[in-house]
């Protein structure tokens, strides 16, 4: 068997993947608690994050089923690199249509905006597994259409405690926005489950095409950033972005709003504290480098801003949007 990558590199052999993959577990080692802060592939560009090069991950995905990907599973392909592919029902749902895509920082609160987000034709939230209070309604909206979630142990079980609260909502679409396959039944037998209760249909973004885009940006992507792409890849009249803060610019802080913090205290995402500010090590920065998101970012807006992708006022202050 042959695991073939992008950049000319290849595995002809396990043993050839297992020596590079030992290689970079030794790297990691011989640091005191992470990786260094830019990692250099040997493959034309840099990695920063604690987690391997998409290159090493995607052959230790290739590794998992030797024989062959089980039937249930052939919508993925471990091993490559893959372009985007599009969600016929998600791409029917989204065409044509301006779209809220609504993150929960605090920067948000006592602006009132929550009628003008409810006023756009789909009203997309991401990792919101928490319900909002009535307070909250009234700066970030009642509605929710769409769910991105990164699909983590936590944010599942923080769905399935309140699973009448997604049915609740009238949730049109579910999408499962960061890496799966390491949890594959996990994660379609929630999606299978949440669909039957919900009566909504759901898409889990391939992997091949996240360590991609992954590769392009330098680290692994937080789910909003992630969500933002895959919304660009579909033919939205509009995407108004707000809510968003990259964690206050990579200066952390108080990042959430009250009631998203707390339920993510409550399913152990985070610890308790009095000013509401997880630590870094409890958000893993040592997975998603938040200046590589941003320069990307600044790339997306250079692109699209003003023609399709429009942002709140905190990212006009804090981007180049001329």
């Amino acid at each position: 068997m042959k695991w073939k990558m992008e950049d000319g590199v290849s595995y002809k052999t396990a043993t050839e993947m297992e020596t590079v993959i030992e290689s970079h577990r030794q790297l990691k080692q011989s640091t005191t608690a992470t990786l260094p802060r830019i990692v250099p592939t040997g493959l034309g560009y840099e990695w920063e994050s604690s987690t391997p090069p998409p290159e090493i991950q995607l052959a230790q995905l290739a590794m998992v089923y030797p024989k062959g990907i089980p039937r249930q599973y052939k919508g993925f392909y471990r091993g490559v690199f893959k372009d985007h592919i599009a969600d016929p029902k998600l791409a029917e749902l989204l065409k044509g249509k301006r779209v809220a895509y609504v993150c929960p920082s605090p920067h948000l609160e006592g602006k009132g905006m929550g009628h003008i987000i409810d006023s756009y034709d789909l009203v997309v939230r991401v990792n919101q597994g928490y319900k909002l209070t009535e307070e909250e309604k009234k700066d970030y909206g009642s509605r929710t259409d769409i769910l991105f979630n990164c699909c983590n142990i936590r944010k599942l079980l923080a769905l399935k405690d309140d699973a009448e609260y997604l049915k609740k909502l009238g949730l049109k679409f579910f999408v499962c926005a960061n890496l799966s396959m390491w949890d594959i039944d996990r994660t379609e037998n929630f999606l299978n489950e949440i669909s039957h209760t919900a009566n909504m249909p759901w898409y889990n973004i391939d992997d091949g095409y996240l360590f991609n885009l992954y590769r392009e940006v330098g680290t692994i992507c937080n789910t909003g950033l992630v969500g933002i792409l895959e919304l660009l890849n579909y033919d939205v009249e509009e995407l108004y972005v707000t809510g968003m803060t990259f964690f206050n610019m990579s200066q952390f802080g108080r990042v959430y709003t009250d009631s998203y913090h707390d339920g993510a205290v409550e399913f152990g995402t985070i610890t308790s504290n009095p000013e509401r500010e997880p630590t870094e090590t409890e958000l893993r920065m040592d997975i998603h480098n938040q200046p590589r998101q941003i320069e990307y970012f600044q790339r997306i807006l250079d692109e699209h801003h003003g023609s399709k992708l429009f942002v709140d006022e905190y990212l006009m202050e804090n981007f180049d949007v001329s």
